[in-house]
């Protein structure tokens, strides 16, 4: 079921991030929590997809903890955080903004309204797989 409210999610109309090292492309692709790529195994991952929906999970081998959307606007992070179980109602959170201090090809480093700052380090080589299911959807 969670899987089913995360293509409802994909589906809405977004953004295409067309330009080439824009901070949105940068950001796009899984992130983990931490300083070294150790932290790709075991930490929360925040994973950014090009069509502006955002899902994070505990771990790479965890359970979807909440879904949204994002974007990127001059030096600043903006996403909802929904987290499970989700409302019935549909409606999303407010966003979340967040300042972005560092942005390159590995190292991601924000902070937050109450100045808490967070470093997140890319993960290209994992795979998110969440019991995924390989039948064919018509």
């Amino acid at each position: 079921m969670r899987f089913l409210s995360l293509i409802a999610v994909m589906l809405l109309p977004m953004t295409a991030f067309a330009e080439t090292n824009n901070p949105s492309e940068l950001v796009t692709g899984a992130w983990a929590s931490g300083n070294t790529l150790d932290a790709c195994d075991t930490a929360p991952i925040t994973h950014f997809m090009s069509d502006g929906v955002v899902a994070a999970f505990l771990s790479k081998d965890s359970d979807l903890h909440s879904l949204g959307v994002w974007n990127v606007e001059d030096d600043t992070l903006s996403m909802t955080h929904n987290d499970f179980p989700l409302k019935g109602d549909g409606r999303s959170n407010d966003p979340v903004k967040l300042r972005i201090l560092d942005l390159n090809e590995t190292q991601f480093v924000t902070e937050n309204s109450k100045g808490q700052m967070r470093s997140r380090v890319r993960c290209d080589h994992i795979e998110l797989t969440l019991g995924h299911d390989h039948s064919v959807h018509d």
